[in-house]
């Protein structure tokens, strides 16, 4: 196992989370990433509920952001790149029953450009890691990682 998985589990595992919504973009780092997570996710005895994949670009990302946020998961875990997250995240945000704060990404988000290119409604209290298993948040706009604090 990676240490980029590693930490995305430990981070899910620290909101108590049983169950995971999954989502991810269609690009083929993110797909991986998605696949290598459910496979532990399950293995460790967590459940999945919905498993959504959403396009960069597209017209709108309503059915997507609305499957993804159904249910009452404990945590989102999000496999995405920046490009991808822009458009789906603010649709996603403004679905209401989803929440970042809840939500644990994988490296590809972990960019200080998120924030204007997404929103802040779609990043703050977005927590994650480094591909080197750094966790990470946003705070006020602001990508922080653990070792700066």
């Amino acid at each position: 196992m990676n240490v980029e998985l590693e930490t995305v589990l430990r981070l899910a595992r620290a909101h108590r989370a049983v169950l995971v919504n999954l989502g991810h973009g269609r690009d083929g780092a993110s797909l991986a990433r998605a696949e290598l997570f459910a496979e532990a996710w399950l293995k460790a005895g967590g459940e999945l509920g919905s498993v959504v994949s959403w396009p960069a670009v597209a017209a709108s990302w309503l059915r997507p952001a609305c499957r993804l946020a159904s249910g009452a998961p404990d945590v989102w875990v999000i496999a995405d790149e920046p490009a991808g997250w822009a458009g789906f995240g603010r649709r996603l945000a403004a679905d209401g029953r989803w929440r970042a704060r809840r939500t644990v990404c994988f490296a590809g988000l972990g960019d200080p450009v998120l924030p204007k290119l997404a929103g802040r409604p779609a990043t703050e209290g977005l927590s994650g890691t480094t591909a080197t298993g750094e966790p990470w948040t946003f705070t006020d706009a602001q990508l922080e990682r653990a070792w700066m604090r």
